[in-house]
């Protein structure tokens, strides 16, 4: 027997050999080479076919062993359909909550650059070497173009910033169009093609340069009935006409720019080309073929030092960095979240694995005594093994398929959760789908799972240890002291597992309560807000800018619904704001790098009123911060314990903006919360919107209760004084702030799930561990009943093995908690990842579900008949 172990080379080797004997003895028998050669194989042509015909089902003889075991592997689990259907069951909502998330994780971080080549796409980054802090902006416009113009790392470079843009006429109704202004090579730059026309060109990127304008898909098929003429048509854009030059398919997005339907050239100015001071685009580049990041990182370092000697006045301490984008993004709010459901749902999946491990196990030890027959009859152990590991693989294949239809609803429901605003924006990141890569992560976890957690029940299966079970009368095998503390382990470890998912998750539920209870610092309710933005050249002048604003107060208040309205250059969890530096006058001045920056608003003489944001101090606005007046200014809490701590602010001036501009301070206010209700107080001025005039503007109107929706109403308005204005939102003050919090009330609904998720797996997994024990301990537990133990004995002896099983895995949990407590601490909002409360609940919901778990196999030992126990076997 030793050939079958000989390889195909050996055996076609020797037939090459005796060939070709066999030609050479032909010709010297006069025939031709050909003749020789043709004879030859025309005697060793059957030989030669059956010797690699065996070869080859002796060689692939092993493909027939699997298919014989997956075969039984079937046929096993079609006579135990409860057993598989748990299986499964079990496996699917561990691998379907790991697919929903990790179709997240695929979109946005694995592969959230749908360009070519992403790899090599670079963001820039300022860096302020003494202070420590970077800026997604570049330097300047200057060092920008300076390092453009001496970097030999990047094939090509380009510059962006975000914009919103008016469109008015075209038959429809003024329009707010979110979008961006680029540099000509942005497109390039990515690898991003259009579907009609062309993007732009370097002609395009200059002051007056062609007045074009590029858009989206979504806006051409919304706004132009999907024109296949809009290339070469003029639309008024900013009161500005602009020529359509192409469109980019709806597949085409840029995450860093959020969402964008419209595109203009950047068309930097020459005062803008030579600043240096300023900061206000970003930009990014990308790498020549072989140039890695590391060099480019060292090359632009030099640059910088050599701008800092040339320029020490505006680039001391100043620097750029260079970073892949697709780790750019990575950082970007949200997918944190993200990382954080994909921990937890790992947990999860362990957590279940371990359960079905368990079940396998039991069904190994009631099938010991079949594994033993086997085993006399010549089967070897890793024959044994192999099966109990196809069987494994393939009711874990089964719970992947299964773990895929729930992952799809999964991804279905979460999306649903999301705001429509908010997966707009998301779309950005990459589209959530079972796609390839998605269906591979799931077919190669439930595969991995099923060959790592079925090697247990295989070896268990697989046991040397004949005599035991042939011994066996009936057709069960008592159980192991192996399996027994294989089982314990499992059930400890789930247990643990399951704790630190409770912790983890009462501690990401428990800070978004919080943020929700905590005041804004103004009332919400029954607030409506109208946002826009006016453009310069239909709104040149203050005068223009402040009779536009008084005019819509006026119309605004003249509802009937309306209790009171205000205006303000930027309103809390809206789209606008600014931020300048201060300082206060009379105290020592700080160096230019040293200023305090503040949140700057300019507000009406009703919009605290109208807010209900509270007066601490002094007075609000009134007719006498009239235009040409002294400027007056109020403050919020914060900003006056920092700049006064130890005296009355009311009185003094404070210094504000780039060109030293000063205001009498009047009042105090309460600390308003502008984009999240988790942020911590931020420094707050407001000047008189009647002496600062803004082209952004946010209306707000309290109106009577129930009619919050009043948006068309109040649009009608606007538009009675100027036809022609975008608005951008008109909605409840509340739904902005539901948007702007729409990541934190997934991730808390998310949360739930998957604490009482395993909960409920680790109770399943007591549960089962104590109803095998007492299955196995039944003859024990007759004995014990005859020799005059009363139920509540038996009842104390089987809880008391399951809560030393609880308490063992519950201490460990606890332990593993406070590590998992302190990687959240950056999502917690007022609660310490340590928080006392949480981690005592946690232990103390977790003992009574696990006693519970316990207790129904324990009440069915209390009934056990000592005569039909005595004669268990």
């Amino acid at each position: 027997m030793f050939w079958r172990k000989r390889k195909a080379s050996d055996f076609r080797a020797e037939i090459e050999m005796h060939l070709q004997n066999e030609v050479e003895r032909l010709r010297e028998q006069g025939l031709s080479e050909a003749d020789a050669r043709a004879a030859a194989r025309r005697e060793f042509g059957n030989v030669t076919h059956a010797q690699e015909s065996f070869y080859e089902r002796s060689h692939w003889m092993w493909l027939d062993h699997l298919k014989q075991d997956f075969g039984f592997g079937l046929r096993m689990l079609r006579k135990s359909p409860g057993f598989a259907t748990i299986v499964v069951l079990t496996l699917a909502l561990g691998i379907g909550a790991n697919t929903a998330i990790f179709s997240y994780v695929n979109a946005w971080l694995i592969k959230p650059l749908p360009y070519p080549q992403a790899d090599r796409l670079m963001v820039f980054l300022s860096h302020d070497k003494k202070k420590g802090w970077t800026n997604n902006e570049v330097t300047s416009a200057a060092d920008f173009l300076d390092f453009q113009r001496a970097n030999s790392s990047f094939q090509q470079t380009a510059a962006w910033t975000g914009w919103n843009f008016n469109l008015i006429g075209d038959g429809g109704p003024p329009a707010f169009v979110e979008g961006g202004k680029v540099s000509w090579s942005y497109f390039e730059t990515l690898g991003a093609k259009p579907i009609l026309g062309r993007t732009f060109t370097e002609k395009d990127d200059v002051p007056g340069g062609g007045h074009v304008v590029v858009l989206g898909q979504g806006l051409w098929q919304g706004r132009f009935a999907g024109d296949p003429g809009i290339v070469g048509r003029t639309i008024r854009v900013d009161d500005e006409q602009r020529v359509v030059i192409g469109v980019m398919p709806s597949t085409f997005q840029f995450p860093l720019m959020g969402i964008a339907n419209m595109w203009t050239p950047l068309a930097l100015t020459e005062k803008q080309r030579a600043d240096r001071n300023n900061s206000w685009f970003s930009a990014f580049g990308k790498l020549k073929p072989g140039v890695s990041e590391a060099k480019a990182a060292a090359e632009s370092e030099a640059i910088f030092v050599r701008l800092e000697k040339e320029f020490p006045t505006t680039n001391v301490n100043v620097t750029q960095l260079v970073r892949p984008m697709a780790k750019q993004i990575g950082e970007e709010e949200g997918t944190t979240q993200v990382m954080i459901c994909f921990w937890i749902v790992g947990l999860i999946l362990l957590i279940a694995c371990a359960n079905v491990a368990n079940l396998m196990l039991v069904r190994a030890t009631r099938r010991a005594k079949e594994f033993a027959v086997r085993r006399a009859l010549g089967a070897t152990r890793a024959r044994l093994v192999r099966q109990v590991l196809c069987e494994s693989l393939l009711m874990f294949f089964l719970g992947g398929v299964a773990g895929a239809l729930f992952g799809a609803w999964g991804m279905k429901w979460i999306e649903s959760q999301i705001p429509a605003h908010i997966r707009g924006y998301l779309v950005n990141y990459g589209k959530v789908d079972l796609d390839f890569t998605t269906l591979a992560f799931t077919l190669g976890i439930a595969l991995l799972c099923g060959l790592v957690f079925g090697l247990a029940p295989a070896f268990e299966g697989s046991r040397t240890d004949l005599n035991s079970p042939l011994k066996e009368s009936s057709g069960r095998a008592s159980d192991t002291k192996r399996g027994a503390r294989l089982r314990k382990t499992f059930v400890g470890a789930e247990i643990a597992l399951a704790v630190v998912v409770l912790i983890s998750t009462t501690l990401l539920v428990k800070s978004f309560v919080n943020s929700v209870r905590t005041s804004p610092g103004f009332s919400p309710q029954n607030l409506m807000v109208a946002q826009m933005q006016l453009p310069k050249t239909r709104y040149p002048q203050e005068s223009t800018l402040r009779n536009f604003s008084d005019q819509v107060l006026q119309h605004i208040r003249a509802l009937p619904q309306v209790i009171s309205a205000g205006a303000a250059s930027s309103v809390p969890f809206g789209g606008f704001g600014e931020t300048v530096a201060i300082a206060a006058v009379g105290k020592p001045k700080p160096k230019p790098e040293e200023r305090l920056g503040a949140r700057f608003t300019a507000a009406s003489n009703d919009y605290f009123s109208a807010m209900k944001i509270e007066l601490i101090k002094g007075r609000t606005f009134t007719s006498e911060d009239a235009p040409g007046g002294s400027p007056s200014g109020i403050i919020n809490q914060t900003l006056a314990r920092q700049l006064w701590p130890d005296e009355d602010p009311i009185g003094h001036q404070l210094e504000y903006g780039d060109h030293g501009a000063v205001c009498t301070i009047v009042g105090i206010v309460g600390d308003v919360k502008m984009y999240n209700l988790r942020s911590r107080p931020e420094r707050q001025m407001y000047v008189s919107l009647s002496q600062f005039p803004s082209s952004s503007l946010g209306f707000v109107a309290r109106v009577a209760g129930g009619a919050t929706e009043m948006g068309k109403e109040i649009r009608d308005q606007i538009w009675t004084v100027d036809k022609d204005q975008p608005v951008s939102t008109v909605e409840p003050l509340d739904t902005l702030i539901t948007v702007s919090d729409a990541g934190n009330r997934v991730l808390t609904k998310l949360m739930v799930f998957f604490g009482l998720l395993a909960t409920f797996l680790g109770s399943i997994g007591i549960y089962g561990v104590i109803a095998h024990h007492v299955s196995e301990r039944t003859h024990e537990i007759g004995i014990r009943v005859a020799l005059g133990a009363s139920p509540l004995q038996v009842l104390r002896m089987v809880l008391m093995q399951g809560m030393s099983l609880t308490l063992t895995g519950l201490g460990i949990g606890l332990l593993a908690g406070l590590a998992a407590g302190k990687s959240l601490a950056s999502l917690l909002y007022n609660v310490t990842p340590g928080d006392p409360a949480t981690f005592f609940c946690v232990a103390l919901v977790f003992a009574l579900v696990a006693a519970a778990a316990a207790y129904l196999p324990a009440k069915r030992a209390m009934r056990v008949d000592p005569v039909v126990a005595l004669r268990h076997e």
